[in-house]
């Protein structure tokens, strides 16, 4: 482990460890205060509390059972922190990705757990409604958001430039061979 990764591992602890709580705490306040399939307006119907197991992943996409999911987010887990540990570049550490492990180990925990993963934010507007999600869901989606940002805006590095193109050295000048400026003629 770098002295870098040693001295940002706190920081990266804590926010791991407070997206899982945030996200453990807020399912499991939905479960103990509302029935499965219950939805409770906030703002109307742009913003509900609607209370639903999903056995998918994020956003209720189905990719296989309980335990393939298990095994991935576990996978991913492990590769996380591995590459927390091992980068150089600030973008794959910290924030983001602190962000993203929290939200795994969020959703991990319910699939442990129950088998399933306990959803309950749910947006809407205009005739259009967003799968419903959680804390854990949010985690990931920032962290991937942030990453995807900071590569986008990252600079491309200046190619160096080759001799010959624009600039001093290497340079070369070509006369051809009637233009003689300055030198005399020849009388016959």
């Amino acid at each position: 482990m770098s002295e870098r990764s040693r001295a940002g591992l706190p920081g990266f602890a804590f926010v791991v460890f407070l997206i899982l709580a945030l996200d453990q705490a807020t399912k499991l306040f939905v479960a103990w205060s509302m029935y499965p399939g219950q939805s409770i307006p906030v703002l109307g119907d742009f913003f509900r509390w609607t209370f639903v197991f999903n056995k998918g992943a994020a956003f209720g996409i189905q990719l296989g059972g309980r335990w393939t999911f298990v095994v991935v987010t576990s996978m991913v887990t492990v590769f996380l922190v591995v590459h927390f540990l091992r980068s150089a570049r600030p973008v794959f550490r910290g924030w983001p990705m602190a962000l993203i492990l929290g939200g795994a180990l969020g959703n991990l925990v319910d699939r442990v757990r129950l088998g399933e993963v306990v959803d309950f934010i749910h947006l809407s507007a205009g005739g259009y409604s967003w799968p419903v999600f959680n804390v854990a869901d949010m985690g990931i989606s920032i962290g991937v958001g942030l990453i995807a940002l900071a590569v986008l805006r990252a600079k491309e590095p200046e190619p160096p430039e080759l001799p010959g193109e624009g600039g001093e050295i290497g340079q070369v000048v070509v006369e051809s061979p009637g233009d003689r400026s300055g030198e005399r003629g020849h009388e016959a």
